[in-house]
This record gives structure tokens, C-alpha cells and sequence, in this order.
């Protein structure tokens, strides 16, 4: 990140800020081209023996469920060409999904298919429509035998094939009224290194593509590369893909957000195309390195084909995700100097979808709306809303009521009152890196920050250099941070350096974590305070050098990952990842939501064996662990604490009683025939808890987790 090109580093991806004041604007019609000529259908040995034909479209279904669940109101397409049989020649295109249903209604956005001019060479499998589970299908059940026989692949390529499929592109963003302003993407899985040709005759198709790629720039459309061949070989981008890509870099969404919020930063006056281009240099340059020689010597010993093709899914998954601000705050630097912020939020809690409640009319059975009128008990007439907001009311919530009666207060001097800081981001000052702890984090998740240009001219020159002194300097900034009705909290700003891979994809961006600071009070001592010597007024009792040199071999032992330089029989080493644990019993049930979209048999699942957060019981047998145990032992012996005589009727008898009384009433119910039935809503809570009691299931969460639990834990048995 050099010093004259900042600003353009610091240019954000596309956002969803503005997505309800201008909801075309902030959407994205997705097309995929699939290169069907002969090699394509050559076989590549990735996870196993397949086809690069067959890798791309199980990238292209991916992405469609990704695109399906993140932002289901965007549009999809898939085209192939270098095919035998091009539209209109025999079955419909995609069987069913090429025919606009599920599209833009109000436009006419799907049905361009069909309808427009069919080219040679070039089939439609699904015209441009919003995703679901019929795209997902129909992309799924093309295999090669039904690719054989329904459409073919031509025996050598067309000079004009890619140049007719980014024609049929643009015939779909045509039929759309929204193409003009929605982010348009053509995606080209090939592994044509020169898919016009070589030599002097391919002139006049070279000509052709760049027409195409010109009449596609009105559409604002950002071309994107996927090439298979890039992890088995090498694939020269600069012949011809290098120009193109460079010729459709798509939008600056920085420049269209000062556009169409009316803010007019300096991101939003002018985009240059250095700035447009700057994610397709970035792209040119990762698959400039993916089909460079990698292995030792210049040889390609040191390629794992399956792990570069995971590396580019990777990266174009993380491209085409789009970031959501979850605020924007005005930092504070002095009296005089201000920037413009936006914070991200880099991790959130998943749950099940819960449907929301309505309220429905006894006799029509129809939603009911509800709404709520304040009638003046003086004189009968409606108060109107801004009255109400113009006043506070504050209640005794215990004591002589009568005494101190409820009172209204003027909302401005409540505000006056509470405001005990400026809304915003306030700099107190900075500290060394090392002040901040591991348990200093609070319970709030961790926010990113990045400057907002469109907000405040000059933020990102003065944030990135405040991000490169404290940087340089290893120093953390304490600030106060104030949110609407919120109170101040004391916040650190921990800068992050921008890290890249080894093909140059980005792994972390640049920019400052916020974390929440404990006051005071939230620090909590708990060993000390259960300690009997701490109670006595003694101090604790200070591990040897022995008991220390015992811990740290301990924990070496049992490590989370494997050992780099003990490989396992295959050569893999499995690295510990936080991310790579999941929510069992979150994930079954994504899993079976996705199983019936998609007309699939529900996988099979036992909780015992898939649970993925259990010990790694292998860690504990090897010969280093059982010797860092015995030493630990040793060292520390632990004894045993004299165990309390339980009272008559304990919890452990209570437990007793509970399990007799839950096996004596599971019989009195059919729960296999209520499963079948759908009627375990119907049961109450306490009947419910006797399926899971005598099952040993869990007992906590809602009526409606208690109901999911014990119809997955049926269906997996089988009945009752």
C-alpha cells in the first residue's frame, strides 16, 4: 500500500446501506458462462477423477445456494457455450427453469430467453431469474450422459462462441428495465486460453469480442475469470483475458454510493478508473501467480490442484459477499478534526428461523393489525404522536406511588440530562498494544472499522495515517464511544495489518478493530475468591519451577492441531480453526431445511459421532501425552475432597423420581403415530419433556425447540 495509491486501496466492496431508499440499486443479476467444447471434458484429478465441465457447474450450484440464502432477491443465469444445440432446439432450456418464473414480475426481467434471437453454439440451461431450489436443481441433475444426449459439445470450438454467449448476456440484462442500475456480473468458467484463436484469422473474431465487451460496458457489467485449468496447468491471462477483464471492471460502488445517498464525498465525485479497475489488477495478479510455477526448482511437484481450485472458489465467494455497515460514527480527534467511520460486524450468532406470530381474526381467520390511539382523559380528544414524543414519562416502579405520582418531562431535557457524551467516537488516548488482555474483551462482538469517505471528505487520508503510526508504533487508542440512546462505553481501536496470500488474494483487510472495555466492576476474581486461604487473609501459594516446567509440557502435548513435523499417513496436517466447529444441532437442521428444498433423502446423522467439539481421544493415547500426564500428576498430585453427605431427598433422588415418573407416562402416549400425525405441536411442555427425559435428551429452549427435538430424534429411530 503505497503512499500516492491509498485511497484506491481503501475503496470499499459493495454494501447494503442504502438497499431500502434504493432497492435496484443495490442488487446484483448474476450470469454464468460454461465453456462446453471437448476439453472441457477432459479428466482432472481434483477430490477425484472428474471433468472440468462437471467442476464448474458444482461451482456455479454453490454459488446459486449461496446467492439463494444470502440475497435471494438478486437474479441468476447459466448459459453454455461451445454446444451443439442452441435454444429453441428440442426440450426448453433448463427444463422448466429457463422460463422467467420467479423473475423480475414487474419488469420482465426472466423472459429473455426464448423469446429473443437463439445463437449458434449457445444454449440457455436457466434464463435470468431470482434463485432458488428449481435453479439449484436443474444445474444438479445435468449430468454428462443427459448433456450428451439432450444438447452435445461441438468437436472443435467456435471463433465466435464466447463473443455470441456475452451476446446472449446482454439480450438477458436487455429484457431487465432494473440491468441499467442493479450490479451486473458475468462470470466465464473456460480453460481456452485463446478462445478466439491464434494467428492472423482470428482478427476478425478478436474484433467481435471487444464489440461485445463494449456494448456490455453500458450495462456497467464487471467480468469475472474461473479458470479450472489454472490448478492442473498453466493459464496465460495476458493474451487476451487480461485486456478483456480490464475492459469490463464493472461499477465503483464508493463513487455510486456519494451518487445516490446525496452525501458526495471525494469517493463519490469522480471515480477514475484506476480506482474501477483496482479489484481486477487484484484478480489479474492472483491468476497470474495460480498458473505460475510453483513447485521447488520451477517444477510443478508443489501444486495440489484440489487446494488452488478451493483457494479460487474461496476468493470469488468473499468477492461476490457483499459487506453490510452496521454503523457509522464521527470520530473525534481534537476540537477541530473530525473523520467519518464505518464499523462492520465480523461475527454473528446463528439461529433457526422463527416464524412470526400473527394475530388472526376468530371468525374470518384473517391477519389482524394492530394499532394503538392515546386519548386525552381531560377532554376526550386524540393525542397526536409528536406530542407524545415530545414528553417523557417516568413511573415509580416500587414505593408510596400515591406519594410520588407518575410525571411528564420534557423530552430535550431528558436529553440533556443523559447525554454524558457526544454520540460518536471520542479519542482519549493511546496505549501500548500490550495493555490489552484476553480477557478484556467484553461480551460484545468485536467490530472493524473503515473509514467513510462518503461522509467526510479526507477520512481516509487521516485514517490510514493514524493506521500506520500506530502500526509502526504498537499502540492500541482508548476511546469513548456514545449511540443513541445508549450508555458511553469505553472502547480500544487495535489496528490490523493488511495480510495476503501466497497468489495475492487478500486474507485480512486493513483497518482498526473495536473492542469493548470492562469497567471496574465487570472484572470479576473468581479462583481468588473461592480460594479458603484468600478468605483467610493468607496469599496463594506460588507454583515451583517443576509444577510450571510440568504445565507448559502438558499443554504442548495436547495439541489442537497436529504436529507439522509429524504428518499424518496421507501427508495431511490438520491445523486447528476456530471457524471449522459448528452448531450440531443448528447445522441438522440447515440440512434438512436444504434436503427438502431440494427433493433430496435427509442425510443421516448420529449425534454421537458427528459431534465435532468432543476431545480428540487420539491426543490423549499418543506416547508425549501420557508422559506430560505422568509428570503432571506427579508434580501436582490432586486429592480427593471429602465428599458431603447428600440430605434425605436430594437432587440425585429427585432425579430418581423424575426418571421413574417419566417412564411410567411415556407409555400412555403414541408418540410415533402423533409424529406421523403432526400432532406433537399439541402436546404441552411437561409431556414433551417425558419423551426427552426418557431419551436423555436435552430439556431446555422453546415449545417449538422442545417439538423440532423430539420429531428429529423420531424420525431417527424410526417411530416411538
Amino acid at each position: 500500500m503505497d503512499g500516492d495509491g491509498h485511497d484506491e486501496d481503501w475503496q470499499e466492496e459493495e454494501e447494503e446501506d442504502d438497499f431500502k431508499a434504493n432497492p435496484e440499486s443495490r442488487k446484483e443479476k448474476l450470469i454464468f458462462l460454461v465453456d462446453a467444447q471437448q476439453q472441457m471434458f477432459e479428466e482432472i484429478k481434483l477430490d477425484g477423477p472428474t471433468t472440468s465441465f462437471e467442476a464448474a457447474l458444482r461451482c456455479v450450484r454453490e454459488l446459486i445456494k449461496l446467492k439463494a440464502i444470502q440475497n435471494p432477491e438478486d437474479e441468476v443465469a447459466v448459459i453454455l457455450y461451445n454446444t451443439q444445440k442452441k435454444d429453441g432446439e428440442g426440450e426448453p432450456p433448463g427444463g422448466g427453469a429457463g422460463d422467467g418464473g420467479g423473475g423480475e414480475e414487474e419488469d420482465g426481467g426472466g423472459r429473455g430467453g426464448t423469446s429473443l434471437v437463439a445463437f449458434e453454439g449457445v444454449r440457455t440451461l436457466v434464463d435470468l431469474r431470482r434463485p432458488c431450489a428449481e435453479v439449484v436443481k436443474t444445474v444438479r441433475d445435468l449430468s454428462l450422459d443427459d448433456f450428451r444426449s439432450s444438447i452435445g459439445s461441438l468437436p472443435q470450438r467456435r471463433d465466435s462462441a464466447l463473443a455470441d454467449a456475452l451476446w446472449r448476456a446482454q439480450h438477458c440484462l436487455a429484457g431487465s428495465k432494473s440491468a441499467d442500475r442493479s450490479y451486473n456480473t458475468v462470470v466465464v468458467f473456460t480453460n481456452d486460453e485463446e478462445p478466439c484463436g491464434t494467428g492472423p484469422e482470428a482478427q476478425p473474431a478478436r474484433s467481435g469480442l471487444h464489440s461485445r465487451a463494449e456494448a456490455l460496458a453500458g450495462y456497467r457489467v464487471r467480468l469475472r475469470l474461473f479458470p479450472l485449468a489454472a490448478a492442473v496447468g498453466r493459464f496465460r491471462v495476458e493474451a487476451l483475458w487480461r485486456p478483456l477483464l480490464r475492459r469490463l471492471p464493472g461499477p465503483d460502488p464508493e463513487a455510486e454510493e456519494g451518487e445516490e445517498g446525496g452525501g458526495g464525498g471525494a469517493a463519490g465525485g469522480g471515480g477514475s478508473q484506476a480506482e474501477e479497475g483496482g479489484g481486477v489488477e487484484e484478480e489479474i495478479a492472483m491468476l497470474e501467480a495460480m498458473g505460475g510455477e510453483t513447485g521447488e526448482g520451477g517444477g510443478r511437484s508443489a501444486r495440489d490442484p484440489a487446494a488452488l481450485i478451493a483457494h479460487l472458489f474461496g476468493a470469488f465467494k468473499r468477492k461476490m459477499t457483499r459487506r453490510r455497515p452496521l454503523m457509522r460514527l464521527t470520530w473525534r480527534l481534537s476540537d477541530g478534526l473530525c473523520l467519518a467511520v464505518k464499523g462492520y460486524l465480523l461475527i454473528k450468532e446463528a439461529s433457526k428461523d422463527v416464524a412470526p406470530k400473527a394475530l388472526l381474526n376468530t371468525v374470518t381467520n384473517q391477519p389482524l393489525q394492530v394499532s394503538t390511539t392515546h386519548v386525552d382523559t381531560r377532554d376526550g380528544t386524540l393525542v397526536e404522536p409528536e406530542e407524545l414524543r415530545r414528553r417523557k414519562e417516568f413511573v415509580l416502579k416500587t414505593g408510596n406511588r400515591e406519594r410520588m405520582p407518575k410525571t411528564l418531562v420534557d423530552a430535550s431535557d431528558v436529553a440533556a440530562l443523559t447525554a454524558l457524551a457526544d454520540p460518536g467516537l471520542t479519542l482519549l488516548g493511546f496505549k501500548p498494544l500490550a495493555c490489552i488482555k484476553t480477557h478484556h474483551q467484553l461480551a460484545h462482538a468485536p467490530t472493524f472499522l473503515r473509514p467513510d469517505e462518503r461522509a467526510r471528505e479526507g477520512s481516509t487520508r487521516t485514517f490510514v495515517a493514524l493506521w500506520r503510526a500506530m502500526l509502526a508504533q504498537r499502540r492500541m487508542v482508548l476511546c469513548c464511544l456514545k449511540r443513541g440512546r445508549s450508555a458511553p462505553a469505553l472502547v480500544a481501536l487495535l489496528p490490523q495489518a493488511e495480510e495476503l496470500d501466497a497468489y495475492g488474494a487478500q486474507i485480512e483487510a486493513p483497518g482498526l478493530h473495536m473492542v469493548w472495555l470492562p469497567y471496574m466492576d465487570d472484572v470479576r476474581h473468581p479462583e481468588a475468591a473461592a480460594s479458603p486461604a484468600v478468605a483467610a487473609g493468607e496469599a496463594l501459594p506460588r507454583p515451583s519451577g517443576g509444577q510450571v516446567d510440568a504445565a507448559v509440557a502438558l499443554v504442548r502435548a495436547l495439541r489442537l492441531d497436529d504436529d507439522p513435523g509429524a504428518a499424518g499417513p496421507e501427508g495431511a496436517v490438520r491445523e486447528f480453526d476456530i471457524g471449522a466447529f459448528v452448531n450440531p444441532w443448528l447445522k441438522r437442521h440447515y440440512d434438512i431445511v436444504e434436503a427438502k428444498a431440494l427433493s433430496e433423502p435427509v442425510p443421516p446423522w448420529n449425534p454421537a459421532a458427528d459431534e465435532t467439539t468432543e476431545p480428540r481421544a487420539e491426543l490423549f493415547a499418543s506416547p508425549a501425552a501420557m508422559e506430560a500426564l505422568d509428570r503432571f500428576r506427579q508434580e501436582l498430585p490432586q486429592h480427593a475432597a471429602t465428599k458431603r453427605k447428600g440430605a434425605a431427598g436430594g437432587m440425585a433422588e429427585v432425579k430418581k423420581a423424575k426418571a421413574a415418573a417419566a417412564a411410567s407416562d411415556y407409555t400412555t402416549i403414541n408418540w410415533a403415530s402423533l409424529s406421523s400425525s403432526g400432532g406433537l405441536a399439541g402436546l404441552t411442555i411437561d409431556q414433551l419433556k417425558i419423551y426427552l427425559r426418557f431419551h436423555e435428551l436435552k430439556l431446555t429452549g422453546k415449545k417449538g425447540d422442545l417439538v423440532a427435538r423430539v420429531s428429529e430424534h423420531l424420525a431417527g429411530a424410526g417411530g416411538g
